[in-house]
């Protein structure tokens, strides 16, 4: 009877436990209370218990008091146990797996199969970056910008490999963080540099968003002012859509005298005037609802590359291989090919969050392989953007712009159409990579949830930074460029190599020719990096 009883009391005791670490997920947590507070959708105060139940099937009680649970213990075993140990940390800025997948492909048990697996990775690497792909190819010319877009796509999925292998042997069930992984094997200064880099890229695509999102607003309000005055070709018109801008007509409105386009001025109005927009929004400190359109993305490339072929059988082929005083002429080398380089290591990065995309595949055995056929379809779909506009540019190539939407002129319904596509499905996006970039950046200094004022700094130096270069550089080509060779340096060739070669020396497996070939990849992308600063305007 007296065993009994102690059974009785030890489940009354454990549900106690439960019940309250539930409610300790349902109500406003005090700064003493958050290193024990989680949702699967990232660090969210005042959570709707109602919504937050129905919305997504991992958000259910039983998930959310192990969860906490767990969370609970690993506290305990950092700060009284083993302060040194964080194989069960897993640290609150890390982004859940629900911000990678859309909506519409979750499953109940959390899951993937590798169909869905693959096009998540191929939806999550393909992003803004394929606008400037037709520039970055035409400064390269014909055969670099094949044996870049190969080249890139091979080494860059040969380290996420190595990524993916170094994690799947090092307990990674209990690692939940590349920077943490790195600290572990490399030491403090790995995790500190992977935290540096991972905002530097961060912030670099946050400045192009705006950058991009200005230029879309300012032409978008710029034809419908035009087309209420009867001052633009209406969509049926029969001049030309493409056009080869110059310096003047790239500085929109600059030499307009009325009124309207001294309010409306690309490089100087407009993108103080998005903070109207956008200011309210970036303010909001919960991700969930924003994290819930990263199928917009998928919709923006399908979108792209129908606008292609649509354009392809409307002006074909203009390739020229022999005629230089062609316009059509496209030489097979061109001394700047390095811009492509450092462009393609931002359009292949995905080394931080593979392994949170991965841990999510039904079957781990075919993690190498959906990988491998994940950067197969990103190499395709840059080609397929990239070369076809390259090949379909009836004018001198010289010409195509860093965002090509700005060779074709305002009153074409399908560009028209993009503009405002892409400007909302940035409009979505933004908030998501100013909510992660303030996390990361506030967490790695406080080890605590940005509060309210932390949260207001944060978004008007991030804002300032983007505004800055909106007005003064906003060259999305140079942007990006700079920052892929940059980051993937440190993501795409320094870290996966020296975490490999240190795994390798764990295991007594290091050879020479190891050293000697991870060496020269590691040249490499040092190389990409310095020849950036000798590609000409």
């Amino acid at each position: 009877m007296d065993q009994q009883q102690q059974d009785v009391q030890e489940r009354r005791g454990e549900e106690r436990e439960t019940d309250y670490l539930i409610s300790s997920n349902t109500r406003p947590q005090s700064q003493n209370r958050r290193p024990y507070y989680y949702s699967p959708y990232g660090l969210v105060e005042d959570v709707n218990t109602s919504t937050a139940i129905n919305s997504n099937s991992m958000d259910t009680w039983s998930e959310r008091a192990n969860y906490s649970r767990y969370l609970f213990y690993s506290r305990l075993r950092r700060e009284t146990l083993d302060p040194g140990n964080e194989l069960l940390l897993i640290p609150p800025h890390v982004v859940p797996p629900g911000f990678y997948y859309p909506p519409f492909l979750k499953t109940s048990d959390g899951k993937q199969n590798s169909i869905v697996t693959i096009f998540t990775v191929w939806n999550t690497m393909t992003g803004t970056s394929m606008l400037s792909m037709p520039w970055a190819m035409e400064r390269a010319g014909l055969i670099p910008a094949v044996v870049l877009l190969i080249g890139m796509a091979a080494i860059s999925f040969y380290t996420a490999y190595r990524i993916l292998e170094v994690f799947e042997n090092n307990e990674s069930s209990k690692i939940q963080d590349f920077a943490v992984l790195c600290k572990r094997l490399l030491g403090r200064w790995s995790q500190i540099l992977a935290l540096i880099f991972s905002v530097l890229t961060l912030l670099g695509a946050t400045i192009v968003y705006w950058v991009l999102m200005s230029n879309f607003l300012y032409h978008t309000v710029d034809f419908l002012h035009s087309a209420i005055t009867s001052d633009s070709p209406s969509f049926s018109s029969n001049a030309s859509e493409i056009y080869c801008p110059d310096n003047v007509t790239m500085i929109q409105g600059a030499d307009e005298t009325d009124t309207f386009h001294k309010i409306w001025d690309l490089h100087r109005t407009v993108p103080l005037l998005l903070i109207l927009i956008l200011g309210p929004i970036i303010c909001v400190r919960s991700p969930t609802f924003f994290s819930k359109f990263n199928s917009l993305g998928t919709l923006s490339i399908v979108y792209i590359m129908v606008f292609m072929f649509v354009k392809l059988g409307k002006h074909g082929l203009n390739i020229s291989l022999s005629d230089i005083n062609s316009p059509s002429y496209i030489p097979l080398y061109k001394p700047n090919f390095p811009a492509l380089g450092g462009l393609l290591g931002l359009s292949y990065f995905i080394h931080n969050c593979i392994t949170t995309i991965m841990r999510n595949n039904r079957n781990q055995r075919n993690n190498k392989r959906d990988l491998g056929i994940s950067f197969l379809f990103v190499a395709l779909t840059y080609f397929l953007i990239g070369g076809l506009f390259y090949i379909i540019f009836p004018l001198d190539k010289a010409c195509i712009q860093d965002n090509f939407l700005n060779n074709f002129r305002s009153f074409d319904a399908w560009t028209f159409a993009a503009r405002i596509f892409l400007f909302f499905q940035i409009l979505t996006v933004y908030p998501l990579l100013v909510y992660i970039l303030r996390v990361q950046l506030v967490y790695s200094i406080t080890k605590q949830e940005p509060t309210i004022l932390q949260t207001l700094g944060s978004n008007v130096v991030v804002v300032g930074i983007c505004i800055s270069f909106a007005i003064w550089l906003p060259q999305i080509g140079t942007i990006i460029r700079f920052t892929g060779a940059a980051c993937g340096l440190v993501y795409s060739f320094f870290l996966p190599v020296a975490l490999y070669l240190v795994w390798q020396r764990n295991l007594n497996s290091l050879s020479k020719k190891n050293i000697v070939l991870h060496g020269i990849l590691f040249s490499l992308g040092l190389a990409n990096f310095i020849a950036q600063f000798l590609v000409s305007p």
